[in-house]
C-alpha cells in the first residue's frame, strides 16, 4: 500500500503530473485573480520548457549524482567483504522470455554488478522483494540473470520493498554471516539515498554507482542544448525525484 501511496504523489508532484496541476490552478483562478492566474500558467510553462531542456536536465542530473565511479579496474583495497545489488524494477510478462525478467535498470546494475565479483571475487547480495504483490521477486530475477552473466556466489534479500528496507534487510544477512562492509551497486542518481539508507542502517558501504546520466554527448551541438526533448524532461523528472525522495526518507525514516 504504501509504494502506491507514494507513486501516486510523486506522479502528481513531479512532472508533468505537477505542471499539470499549475495549470489547472492557473485557469482556475483566472476568472477571479487573472494576474495571478497568468502568472500560474507563464510559470508552468517556462518551467515545462526548462526542464525539458538538456541544459537544465544535465545540470539538475549533474546535481543528484553526487558519487563518483569507482576506477575501471577494482583491487578492493577498501576491504569490501560483499556487494549489494539493488533492484532496479522488472519487465514483466516478457513474451520472448515467458516469464517476467529483469528491466532494463536492473540489468544494468547486475552487469556491473558482475562484473565487480569478477574482479573482487566477493559474493552479491541481491535485495528486492515484491512491492506490488508480484509472484516473483526482484531478487529471484537478479539472481536468475546474475547465473546468465556466470555468477554463481549469490544470496537473496528478497523481502524489502523500498530503498530503506534494502538496507535494513541487507545488514541482517550480512551481519549473519559476520560482515558489516559492502560494495553498494545501483544507479548513479539513485545512489545519494541509498548511501543514506545503509549508514542509517549501520552498514558501511564503498558506493558503486553504474549508468551516469549526466554524461553530456560531445557530438551534440551547443545550440541543441536548449531545444525541447522528452527524454530531457526525463531525466529532470528522474533527478527532481531523487531530491523528493531523500526528503521523504529524512523525514520517514
Amino acid at each position: 500500500m504504501e509504494i502506491i501511496i507514494t507513486r501516486s504523489i510523486e506522479a502528481w508532484l513531479l512532472p508533468p503530473g505537477g505542471l499539470l496541476l499549475v495549470f489547472i490552478l492557473g485557469f482556475y483562478l483566472l476568472q477571479k485573480h487573472k494576474r495571478f492566474g497568468l502568472t500560474l500558467f507563464g510559470a508552468a510553462l517556462l518551467s515545462l520548457y526548462a526542464l525539458s531542456t538538456p541544459f537544465v536536465a544535465h545540470r539538475l542530473l549533474a546535481w543528484a549524482e553526487s558519487y563518483p565511479a569507482l576506477t575501471p579496474e577494482v583491487s578492493n583495497a577498501e576491504g569490501a567483504q560483499a556487494i549489494v545489488l539493488l533492484g532496479g524494477g522488472r519487465y514483466s510478462g516478457a513474451p520472448e522470455y515467458g516469464m517476467d525478467t529483469v528491466g532494463m535498470e536492473a540489468l544494468e546494475r547486475v552487469r556491473y554488478a558482475a562484473r565487480l565479483h569478477r574482479q573482487t571475487g566477493l559474493p552479491i547480495i541481491v535485495s528486492g522483494g515484491a512491492p506490488l504483490g508480484e509472484a516473483t521477486t526482484d531478487a529471484i530475477l537478479m539472481r536468475d540473470a546474475l547465473h546468465e552473466f556466470g555468477v554463481t556466489e549469490v544470496w537473496l534479500e528478497d523481502q524489502s520493498r523500498n530503498t530503506a528496507e534494502n538496507a535494513r534487510f541487507s545488514k541482517d544477512l550480512l551481519a549473519q554471516r559476520g560482515m558489516n562492509k559492502a560494495y553498494l551497486v545501483t544507479h548513479a542518481t539513485h545512489m545519494a539515498r541509498s548511501v543514506w539508507a545503509f549508514e542509517r542502517a549501520g552498514v558501511a558501504v564503498i558506493p558503486a554507482p553504474t549508468h551516469f546520466l549526466s554524461l553530456r554527448d560531445p557530438a551534440l551541438p551547443a545550440h541543441f542544448q536548449w531545444l525541447p526533448d522528452a527524454g530531457a524532461l526525463q531525466s529532470s523528472r528522474i533527478a527532481l525525484r531523487e531530491q523528493l525522495g531523500r526528503l521523504w526518507y529524512w523525514v520517514r525514516y
